[in-house]
């Protein structure tokens, strides 16, 4: 942290007085935290601080905020920085980056290591990403509608349109894991039951979607059908035995799906191990 003070330029002529605004200061590389400008933050400081939480997204801001007071210590000065003030000016810096990146055509979320044709695609539910009905949440919608996150329409859509899939319980072997199936109960006490999250085999973010009748096989084949223009040689899941089954029926109803079943099924070996001999 350090204690800035703007300038002032003062004309001898007119006697004409000039400070730095909002666009000047952007200019030069300080992102304000205030309508005031009374705080700045330097654009390397926000840029730091968006690839530690790519790099490690469990970093938090309080440890953060932390560090950059022990740094500031160890310089010789002193002061506090305010976690809020951070926070809100992060989030804002991340948003403008983010329409600046629209702007320019920029492709979010891809790996640069499996472009262009991606090897494998692998997708697995989170259950524990869940939301309760009654909490605080607003229903504002999301600066970031659709990026990352599938809308929950454009899914409930696909979903009923897969729906003349053959019903089953998704289960292989022995095994007593809660895997994916082709329907599930709706839980009576939370609206999102988790996450379903596609990477590739570097653990890139490629898309994702909310959960909210547990880990349907609907799901992965729509993340698989957004993924389809990466042209993946594998598809990679727990119980990919009974998935592919259930993707060419769904393929035989509706040939624009017929693509998906290029694609080679894949079944890593710590879910293998709990299969039938076929699947190991």
């Amino acid at each position: 942290r350090f204690d800035l003070h703007q300038p002032l330029y003062v004309c001898p002529s007119c006697q004409h007085q000039w400070s730095p605004d909002v666009k000047e200061l952007m200019r030069s590389g300080y992102w304000p935290a205030s309508v005031t400008s009374s705080t700045l933050y330097t654009l390397d400081l926000l840029s730091s601080f968006q690839e530690l939480k790519v790099i490690s997204p469990g970093f938090s801001r309080q440890a953060f905020a932390k560090l950059l007071e022990h740094r500031t210590k160890i310089g010789g000065r002193s002061g506090q920085i305010n976690g809020d003030t951070l926070q809100r000016s992060f989030l804002e810096y991340s948003y403008a980056s983010f329409e600046e990146e629209q702007l320019c055509c920029g492709a979010p979320f891809t790996c640069p290591a499996c472009t262009p044709e991606m090897l494998a695609v692998s997708v697995d539910g989170n259950r524990k990403l869940y939301r309760f009905r009654r909490d605080t949440s607003s229903d504002d919608p999301a600066f970031f509608e659709g990026l990352f996150v599938a809308e929950d329409a454009a899914v409930s859509r696909f979903v009923e349109t897969i729906q003349k899939a053959t019903q089953g319980k998704g289960s292989c072997g022995d095994s007593q894991w809660t895997a994916a199936r082709e329907t599930s109960r709706k839980a009576s006490k939370l609206d999102e039951e988790g996450m379903e999250v596609a990477v590739c085999r570097h653990g890139f973010l490629l898309k994702a979607l909310n959960m909210y009748r547990g880990e349907i096989f609907a799901y992965p084949l729509y993340l698989q059908k957004e993924l389809m223009p990466a042209k993946a040689q594998f598809f990679a899941m727990d119980v990919a035995c009974k998935y592919w089954p259930y993707l060419e029926k769904a393929a035989s109803v509706l040939p624009a799906l017929k693509e998906l079943t290029r694609m080679k099924p894949f079944l890593s070996v710590m879910h293998a191990r709990a299969h039938a001999t076929k699947c190991e």
